[in-house]
């Protein structure tokens, strides 16, 4: 075991429409542990049934041009690596924003998601499995997939064997190394059962191409799905030392320093930030989302309500903590000069 956290939403992502609801949300704690065999970081405690990812679940990061253009990113790294030539899955496309962006430019692209709520005839409603191998897809998207699997290798290889062996895959996700820099002890919480580096990503295959983009924050790999590995070899490891308490209390310091506070954020980082370090609600006066599903909605936990950016002039806010640096420049473009904007 490496850390233990005190209990944040089961699912960060879910927003609700009243405070009554959002405040008796499900909080469960998270414990880290780091295997000894071969490095990977994991939540040990974690199990896939607690979570039911339903109508209230908001993950979609598209509103934001800056994610945009990271999306178009994506799409380069893959024709770099002529990906898109012939049939194309994507597992877990969610609200299937990058299905699109694909089918635009005219790949032939099927989506599955059993959680899917759109009308789009590119997407199934299920799991991929071996019941669709007759599919034998030439290239298969994981995108922000994988960090949500409890046994990630045995889902890889049923992947494989679901497309007979044969194709490449494209796997993204967050990856521990940035965390561990920024010390970022909001990206830490119950949905995210796996927390890869650039290395434990890459030891599931024998041979792979691979990356950090996203400023830092995220990792790829692209390899041939014939060289996923029978088994993970041992490895000598370099153990974690995690300094998260550290981290929450220089938070706390900037709550406390600061008055008429809001967070720019509604997703797991904001979400995690709020349940840590303000359970009450007495220290942040609401969270700002240009995601139109989160507004006006509110946050499991703690029940801060979510606005839309053009209502904070009409609040008394003078501080605004940005939860992720990423998107300062376009909270700048957004704000009041009046404002005085925090990042983390």
């Amino acid at each position: 075991m490496i850390y233990e956290q005190s209990p944040v939403p089961l699912i960060q992502n879910k927003v609700y429409p009243t405070r009554e609801l959002a405040q008796n949300a499900p909080c469960i704690g998270v414990t880290l542990a780091q295997s000894l065999d071969n490095g990977f970081v994991f939540s040990a405690d974690f199990k896939d049934f607690t979570i039911d990812y339903d109508m209230h679940y908001q993950n979609e990061q598209s509103n934001s041009a800056y994610f945009r253009k990271h999306l178009e990113n994506v799409i380069q790294i893959m024709e770099q690596n002529h990906c898109l030539d012939g049939k194309v899955i994507e597992i877990g496309c969610g609200k299937a924003y990058f299905l699109d962006m694909l089918s635009y430019k005219g790949v032939d692209i099927t989506g599955f998601d059993p959680t899917y709520e759109g009308h789009s005839n590119k997407v199934i409603k299920d799991f991929f499995s071996e019941k669709y191998s007759d599919i034998n897809a030439s290239f298969i998207v994981l995108r922000h997939t994988l960090e949500h699997i409890s046994n990630p290798f045995d889902f890889i290889k049923t992947i494989a064997k679901a497309n007979n062996y044969k194709g490449k895959i494209y796997i993204e996700v967050p990856t521990f190394e940035w965390i561990m820099n920024n010390n970022a002890v909001e990206d830490i919480f119950y949905e995210h059962c796996n927390y890869f580096t650039l290395e434990t990503l890459q030891m599931l295959f024998k041979k792979s191409v691979g990356g950090h983009f996203f400023n830092g924050q995220y990792i790829y790999v692209i390899a041939a799905l014939e060289d996923v590995k029978d088994e993970i070899e041992k490895r000598k490891i370099t153990p974690w030392q995690v300094k998260f308490a550290d981290r929450t209390a220089e938070y706390k310091s900037i709550l406390d320093s600061n008055k008429n506070v809001a967070i720019w954020g509604a997703g797991a980082k904001g979400s995690t930030f709020l349940n840590l370090l303000d359970k009450e609600g007495n220290k942040c006066k609401c969270v700002i989302d240009i995601n139109p599903k989160k507004q006006h909605q509110f946050i499991g936990g703690t029940g801060h309500y979510i606005i839309r950016p053009d209502e904070i002039s009409g609040l008394d806010i003078n501080n605004i903590v940005v939860m992720n640096s990423n998107y300062i420049d376009e909270v700048k473009g957004i704000t009041s000069e009046n404002i005085n904007l925090i990042t983390l």
